[in-house]
């Protein structure tokens, strides 16, 4: 109880954020950023390039304010819409937590090179672009690596932007490394079956229809819908295909928000094919 009290104590010293941090004006933000809902960083853990700024956006109706392990940066308090950023220069990885919600931890990882997530898998044999970012001089050489082994090689240009293409044979880890410096590990899904998937609207359900190609009979397929309260994507239905390879969900109409169809192993996880992603009707 003491602690508590200690903790509350500290927390109402802290200033409120001025009114011109206290909105966000629409909720768009340029470049990384971390929503906070009711009592945790929606984004617990973040990558980010040396020299890019971090914006935390509280979302809740729940005051909150962030502070780092090593103090070396802390944010007034933010009441409902309050904004803070700051600016990560040297690379490292910077732990903090809310004073009011000492559960509620995260943590940024600042790298000199960053890969961009795969926006969609790659087929088998087939080029594919892989783009990045870094925080190095131009015309620095950076090698493409997937699972270890070199793969290719880019050139940093003017605005610390690289792109290089690959042919991969099959699902892998992909890193850019540079003078010491080594980007997270991004992974490229590479598919040899398809899923689509449309929609019939009825009255009060909504029929989301399945396609697997090739055509394969008792296959795993899983819808998701892409939830607010989830943080993200999340399983709501699960089937399987018939014979033509086709499948059928059928759910209340009145989400309107982004949906895709995975087709996975039988654990409903692992991922071996990705819809394009649609909105419900």
């Amino acid at each position: 109880m003491r602690r508590s009290l200690l903790a509350l104590t500290a927390f109402l010293l802290l200033p409120a954020a001025p009114a011109a941090a206290q909105h966000d004006h629409g909720g768009q933000h340029d470049g990384p950023a971390v929503p906070i809902y009711n009592a945790s960083f929606a984004v617990p853990h973040i990558d980010v390039l040396a020299g890019d700024t971090v914006t935390w956006h509280n979302a809740s109706l729940r005051a909150h304010n962030v502070l780092a392990d090593d103090r070396s940066f802390a944010s007034p308090r933010l009441l409902m819409d309050g904004l803070y950023e700051h600016r990560f220069g040297a690379p490292g990885t910077y732990a903090y937590f809310c004073q009011l919600h000492p559960s509620m931890r995260g943590d940024v990882g600042v790298h000199r090179l960053l890969l961009d997530a795969a926006k969609e898998p790659a087929a088998p044999g087939k080029p594919y672009a892989l783009k990045g970012r870094a925080a190095l001089p131009e015309g620095t050489t950076v090698s493409i690596q997937a699972d270890g082994v070199e793969q290719t090689t880019a050139t940093v240009g003017a605005a610390g932007a690289f792109s290089a293409t690959v042919s991969p044979a099959a699902t892998a880890s992909y890193t850019a490394v540079a003078g010491g410096e080594s980007a997270p590990p991004v992974q490229l899904l590479v598919l040899d079956r398809k899923v689509s998937a449309g929609q019939k609207v009825g009255k009060r359900k909504l029929t989301i229809t399945v396609k697997v190609t090739p055509a394969s009979a008792g296959s795993t397929v899983v819808l998701q819908l892409k939830l607010k309260e989830h943080f993200g994507w999340w399983p709501v239905k699960a089937t399987k295909t018939g014979s033509g390879g086709t499948a059928r969900f059928t759910i209340d109409r009145g989400r309107k928000v982004q949906a895709r169809v995975l087709l996975t192993a039988s654990d409903e996880a692992t991922e071996l094919a990705r819809s394009a992603t649609f909105r419900l009707r």
